[in-house]
């Protein structure tokens, strides 16, 4: 059976961009198609990897109204961060606009800054 990469990648449970550099990097063997991608076959594909089962009986645990003890942990860890950036990006604007003043101040100072004979001549 031939695959695209596309498919071999669901067979397998792995990424598109898995599946083509394995085959760029000769781990895994397979044939160009004619307009653009790859032509894989089963075989050498389960070869590299193991198949994944497809059993939709299986799912994962899905928590209801429990809230683990780490989410407060975790969102009190979120809102120290959140005043960390806001305290950094008050610092940054402060930074950015003493560099501005001090722009300003230079660009000021080399218009007003005359040449000898500019200044003898008074032009």
């Amino acid at each position: 059976m031939e695959l695209s990469a596309s498919q071999a990648a669901k067979k397998v449970g792995k990424s598109v961009p898995t599946i083509t550099r394995a085959i760029k990097k000769g781990k895994l063997t397979a044939k160009p198609r004619d307009g653009g991608g790859w032509v894989i076959d089963a075989s050498e594909l389960f070869r590299v990897w193991p198949a994944v089962s497809n059993d939709t009986d299986a799912t994962l645990p899905v928590l209801r109204n429990e809230t683990p003890i780490e989410t407060s942990a975790l969102e009190h860890e979120v809102e120290l961060l959140r005043e960390m950036l806001d305290d950094t990006k008050a610092d940054r604007d402060s930074w950015k606009e003493q560099a501005q003043k001090i722009t300003a101040l230079i660009e000021d100072q080399s218009a007003r800054k005359k040449g000898f004979w500019a200044r003898l001549l008074g032009s």
